[in-house]
């Protein structure tokens, strides 16, 4: 056996399997957003499968399993560079779905991370096929109208974030929330922000921007955004603040899928999907593309109307398509639009149905179905 592996054994049985309790170990170890949509399917893995779920994340991810705990009969932090080798070594076997034996939940891990795949089914808009969700799903050996749990909220939580937003100055309904943070997914200009920021104040709302997890690398040259208040938000208070302000504009990233799970979203969601037509060849199923192979992908695969189509139902909720390399009066001109809400705009998405023009609104009678908002409390 690799000596590697031999170590990776010993950790299993040392320090992860309970005696005498056949569990799941599921490894979570890419992004937040990914997390997110594992943490979501984590009681139908329950009720398809048996058996309880031991899951093993990087510290990173805390706070998300936390809105979870309850279906995890236990939960190992590990070091990123551990997580890294554990999953890229060759270590677990790609198509593993075995008790007591350790697999990822990540859909990347199955194939279609450098291929289009199955999700090529849903390059085309007004066309049906499998969305990001389906392809979780179907990693999991999920049926496909496995439901979606939205995270829990403690009321401790509410109740400290209400005072923060207060005391921060926050209008409730009548304030924005800001999020130009991006781990997963290219920046967008300053230029784009700060005409943005400047049109909301406009507009008489209160504008913040989240300086929550700031780092040197993550954030715009200027923050907060000029004009605005900066608030420093971390994950697990994000959708609280949300319901106060009634308004948040974030890109697309694991903060955002968090925030779309969410149950009864009474604020208003304006998703930033971030693209460039000079985007590498590769990665295709996550939404990369090039002028020179655009079959190698598309925009679009990053907005959630396709990737998670019911997370959109009843929700005021909207999507922009910003180029990351765009010139400045293209960038001031979206956000003027983005701003103003405009659904005229080029930039704006919608996926097309085949009858209504919408296809959210064409498949309510079962994309209202895949989230469960029973467990809510």
């Amino acid at each position: 056996m690799i000596p590697l592996f031999q170590n990776f054994d010993n950790f299993f049985n040392d320090t992860v399997r309970i005696k005498d309790t056949p569990s799941w170990i599921i490894l979570c170890g890419y992004n937040i957003g990914e997390t997110v949509q594992f943490c979501a399917l984590a009681g139908e893995f329950k009720k398809q499968h048996g058996h309880d779920i031991i899951v093993v994340i990087t510290p990173k991810h805390q706070h998300v399993i936390d809105m979870y705990a309850h279906q995890f009969i236990k939960v190992v932090v590990i070091s990123d560079d551990t997580m890294r080798l554990i999953l890229r070594s060759g270590y677990i076997p790609q198509d593993r779905l075995e008790i007591d034996q350790p697999f990822s939940a990540c859909w990347i891990d199955r194939g279609f991370r450098y291929s289009d795949g199955i999700r090529f089914l849903s390059k085309y808009p007004g066309r049906g096929g499998l969305s990001e969700i389906d392809c979780v799903r179907f990693v999991l050996h999920l049926p496909w109208n496995a439901k979606l749990e939205p995270p829990t909220m403690s009321v401790e939580t509410e109740h400290r974030v209400l005072g923060y937003a207060i005391q921060s100055g926050l209008r409730i309904g009548r304030s924005v929330l800001l999020c130009p943070i991006n781990n997963s997914a290219p920046k967008l200009p300053q230029i784009f922000w700060n005409t943005l920021a400047k049109e909301l104040i406009s507009k008489g709302l209160t504008v913040f921007t989240n300086v929550g997890g700031l780092n040197p690398f993550n954030g715009l040259p200027q923050m907060p955004i000029p004009g605005t208040t900066p608030i420093n938000l971390p994950i697990q208070d994000v959708i609280p603040f949300c319901r106060l302000a009634g308004n948040v504009i974030i890109g697309n990233n694991g903060m955002s899928m968090l925030i779309m799970m969410t149950a009864f979203k009474n604020f208003k969601i304006t998703q930033l999907v971030s693209y460039s037509p000079e985007a590498a060849i590769g990665h295709s199923s996550l939404g990369f593309q090039s002028a020179t192979h655009p079959e190698k992908g598309n925009e679009f695969a990053g907005t959630y109307q396709y990737s998670v189509p019911e997370l959109c139902v009843h929700t005021d909720f909207s999507e922009y398509l910003i180029p990351i390399d765009g010139e400045a009066d293209e960038l001031t001109q979206i956000a003027y639009m983005v701003a103003a809400g405009d659904n005229t705009s080029p930039n704006y998405v919608k996926r097309t149905g085949n009858r209504t023009g919408c296809y959210v609104t064409e498949h309510l009678d079962w994309l209202g179905d895949l989230v469960d908002v029973s467990t809510v409390k």
